[in-house]
């Protein structure tokens, strides 16, 4: 049931009928205790319900549970006081819901009801001993089993004290109009008066109409009830004996037939129709509650089920209701943020920390180029999207929203006030406005998104830090590479003589190469928000987090050669017969090698990967840094139109390019394998155009 108002009502009507039979059977005289005993009665179900959710509470509620019970015996006593006054006055009782059966108060056995059994064999011969235990094991004695002829002792139990007994019929003992009982009698010379209504069976004599009677013990195996329930016991007040046989009916879901009907129909009521309706009471409110509580957020929030308490099709038609719903939704939402801001105030804390790094507005820097700005500044954006939460300005939002049903409700205010109201009125009846279902779809929209965060921030805590960390290490880092290693650089050439024109144009080598480099940081973090890339073995860290290590270590390495090796390479070859050609393809060489570093760091990872896709991907992921060197040799020499190479080489080194890893990607020999003979390949063409070169 969906609607929350029908289920409302439904709740209503049970606690009338409750109430009715609380103030008609159970006594209660005053409207302090009825008010009381339907407030009982509602506490009961709402703490049932919470027992189904809450399975660390139990021990407390089921304490709660009872004290509500005992306050609502104590309220009750009337109606229970009369079913005791008639327990004590009847002995035998039929059941309306087990009809095959009837019960003996004193003793707590189970009787058969001899109407339901033959007194006949189908055949027309005599019912003997041997046919009423073939009955034993036949009986079906509505669900209780453990059936047994009668003895002696228990016969005598029934019809020496029995005039009660509903089936006795006369002086001698007949039980259902028959002629005899057939006994299994363990002491057949003590035979008293009863000698005609037995069947002994060592002498084999039978009774021609002859009733068997059947006892079970299944009510009173395990316990004391007899004794119990005895007149003399001195150790239980006469409310308390009679307490035992109701238990005995109750605990045992049995429906007793009373002398007095109304009697009867009390039990009922008590017993039977008022567990049944706190049963669908509880079943109701579990509904209710589940619609209606203010439960912790999730992204998993279904605003439908909040919205099922508001008539939409009411609230569309009417400018006052809309107005009206719309601020009462706001303030539903806000009453949630603020408990869940209330529970995760620690996460949020953290959260808020790095909203407030994000949220500084990204300001270019003369210092760097437009495509470096545009880099730096869609990356602070992509981390402000993706890691930004602003609690604040979620409730901005939806303070805003109800800001405009204010100014509805002010205008409607004011507009009463004005002599011309009608058509003014009509006016701001015909005014567009958002449909109620799909404002508050918007606004559910709104907050679901903050909560993915905040669950992806509580489920990837560490992937969050760090790569919050990796934004502002690699942000700033690529600030000082464009400051202070410049600067170095500058420095460390002039003091050797080296001209700007050349040592600036290994910094424009050195800064594509990083900038490269840069491009590949964001798009590593993107992969790590969709979701994990399962491995092989267990690490400590992700996959994603793997690769950014691997390649903060190639922009170190690259770092490194140009701070501390480009210069010597330079100052190799600067006097020699085509020295600059030389200096080239020796620094595209060594730089070659961090490629073959990075590539086989990166093999590690891929083949740790479970999914082929992820394999795949990094692999695509990394190519272009992967044919870096390659590009730039190829490009160098159309540039330079350098003639004395042959066409053959720059055939070969370009088909290098062309090969593919994707083939080797099932198997990690065969990667390493082609990454060797790449490596090598790479080096003797090389080597070969530097011959070249020297002719």
């Amino acid at each position: 049931m969906g609607d929350l108002s029908i289920l409302t009502t439904l709740r209503d009507d049970l606690l009338v009928k409750i109430r009715e039979i609380e103030a008609s059977c159970e006594g209660i005289e005053n409207e302090n205790n009825a008010k009381r005993v339907q407030e009982l009665n509602l506490e009961q179900a709402q703490y049932q319900a919470q027992r189904q959710q809450v399975a660390a509470q139990l021990a407390g509620l089921d304490g709660k549970l009872s004290s509500i019970n005992a306050e609502i015996l104590e309220l009750s006593g009337t109606g229970i006081e009369r079913i005791l006054e008639a327990i004590k006055n009847q002995r035998w009782y039929f059941f309306k819901n087990k009809t095959k059966i009837l019960l003996d108060r004193d003793t707590g056995l189970l009787w058969n009801n001899p109407t339901q059994i033959p007194f006949f064999r189908s055949d027309g011969a005599s019912i003997t001993l041997n046919d009423a235990k073939l009955h034993c094991e036949n009986f079906d004695g509505d669900g209780y089993k453990n059936w047994n002829i009668v003895t002696r002792s228990e016969f005598e139990k029934i019809s020496y004290l029995g005039t009660s007994y509903p089936y006795y019929t006369g002086s001698n003992r007949q039980i259902g109009g028959t002629s005899g009982v057939i006994i299994d009698w363990n002491n057949w010379e003590d035979n008293r008066d009863i000698r005609y209504y037995w069947t002994d069976r060592d002498y084999g004599r039978t009774t021609d109409h002859g009733c068997y009677l059947i006892f079970s013990r299944d009510l009173v195996r395990e316990n004391n009830y007899e004794k119990n329930v005895a007149e003399g016991n001195p150790n239980y007040t006469e409310k308390e004996r009679l307490q035992f046989t109701l238990d005995l009916f109750t605990q045992n879901e049995l429906l007793p037939i009373f002398d007095d009907k109304e009697i009867t129909e009390l039990y009922k009521k008590i017993y039977f129709e008022k567990p049944e309706l706190l049963e669908q009471l509880q079943e109701l409110q579990s509904q209710i509650e589940e619609l209606q509580t203010v439960t912790l957020l999730s992204s998993d929030f279904d605003y439908t089920a909040l919205l099922a308490k508001y008539d939409i099709k009411a609230i569309d038609d009417s400018v006052i209701k809309y107005y009206q719903a719309v601020q009462q939704w706001c303030i539903e939402l806000m009453e949630k943020l603020d408990y869940y801001e209330e529970k995760k105030a620690s996460v949020i804390r953290d959260f808020n920390l790095i909203s407030l790094k994000l949220s500084k507005k990204y300001e270019d820097n003369p210092g760097l180029t437009q495509e470096e700005n545009v880099l730096l500044r869609d990356r602070q954006r992509f981390f402000q999207k993706k890691f930004s939460l602003g609690m604040n300005s979620i409730k901005t939002k939806i303070l805003a929203v109800k800001k405009q049903a204010d100014e509805l409700e002010y205008r409607i205010d004011e507009i009463d006030d004005g002599v011309n109201s009608i058509c003014e009125l009509a006016e701001l009846e015909q005014e567009k406005r958002a449909s109620f279902s799909f404002l508050a779809e918007n606004t559910a929209k709104i907050i679901k998104n903050a909560l993915l965060k905040i669950e992806y921030f509580e489920d990837n805590h560490s992937f969050v830090m760090n790569a919050i960390n990796l934004w502002e290490s690699w942000t700033e880092d690529y600030r000082v590479f464009k400051t202070t290693y410049k600067e170095d650089m500058k420095h460390d050439c002039e003091d050797d003589g080296i001209e700007e024109e050349t040592w600036s144009g290994w910094y424009q080598d050195w800064q594509q190469l990083r900038y490269a480099i840069e491009l590949k940081m964001q798009p590593v973090i993107e992969r790590g928000l969709r979701g994990a890339m399962p491995t092989n073995s267990e690490l400590e860290t992700s996959v994603p987090e793997q690769l950014i290590a691997v390649l903060e270590e190639y922009k170190n390495q690259i770092d490194r050669f140009y701070q501390e090796e480009r210069k010597g390479i330079y100052q190799k070859f600067a006097f020699q017969a085509g020295g600059e050609l030389q200096d080239k393809f020796e620094t595209e060489s060594c730089l070659y090698k961090y490629v073959v570093i990075f590539q086989s760091s990166l093999q590690d990872i891929i083949f740790n990967c479970r999914n082929a896709e992820d394999r795949v991907w990094i692999l695509n992921w990394a190519n272009s840094l992967l044919d870096i060197q390659i590009d730039e040799i190829l490009e160098f020499i159309a540039d330079n139109d350098l003639q004395k190479i042959s066409q053959i080489i720059l055939d070969e080194f370009a088909a290098l390019k062309q090969k593919s890893y994707d083939i080797y990607l099932a198997d990690v020999k065969a990667y390493g394998e082609e990454k060797a003979r790449r490596e090598k390949e790479y080096n003797s063409l090389v080597f070969k155009m530097r011959k070249d070169l020297l002719k």
